[in-house]
């Protein structure tokens, strides 16, 4: 697993200004990853992917975006 990408959520495209505006002023580390361009399916959701953290931050973030993150991919 890449230890950079722990978990990750996926959103809407029309909610990821408001996300990366809340993550930023809480300061937490995250990446954006676009939608595959070739898939019709999930082609309007982007990933938001975070690194491991502590207990206290993951807290922050499953409340931010309502529920638990799903594990990355290896």
């Amino acid at each position: 697993m890449n230890p950079s990408k722990s978990f990750y959520y996926t959103v809407d495209h029309a909610m990821v200004d408001e996300y990366k505006k809340m993550l930023d002023l809480m300061k937490i580390p995250y990446t954006i990853e676009a939608p595959v361009a070739l898939l019709k399916e999930g082609a309007d959701q982007y990933s938001f992917v975070f690194p491991n953290m502590p207990g206290r931050l993951y807290q922050m973030v499953s409340k931010l975006f309502k529920g638990e993150g799903k594990p990355y991919p290896q």
